[in-house]
């Protein structure tokens, strides 16, 4: 795909999303990887999360969203 400006993080995933050679199986597996991070971020100190440019307890904030929203969407 030829594009003039590079594609958003939402266009880039969505696009992994959507087309991929292994069919909807990617789906899956994004989602698992999801869960697999999150859940390794959520179980960590968030002070040991903290870098240069993210604050370990936004990032375990994020961690624990996701996880909370995986949940309920898996559970639907």
């Amino acid at each position: 795909m030829s594009r003039s400006q590079p594609q958003t993080n939402v266009e880039f995933v969505a696009e992994l999303m959507e087309f991929s050679a292994h069919g909807a199986l990617i789906q899956a597996f994004v989602l698992q990887a999801l869960t697999y991070y999150a859940y390794r971020v959520a179980a960590a100190d968030p002070d040991a999360l903290d870098t240069g440019l993210v604050n370990g307890h936004a990032w375990h904030g994020c961690a624990l969203e996701v996880q909370q929203r995986l949940k309920r969407h898996l559970q639907e």
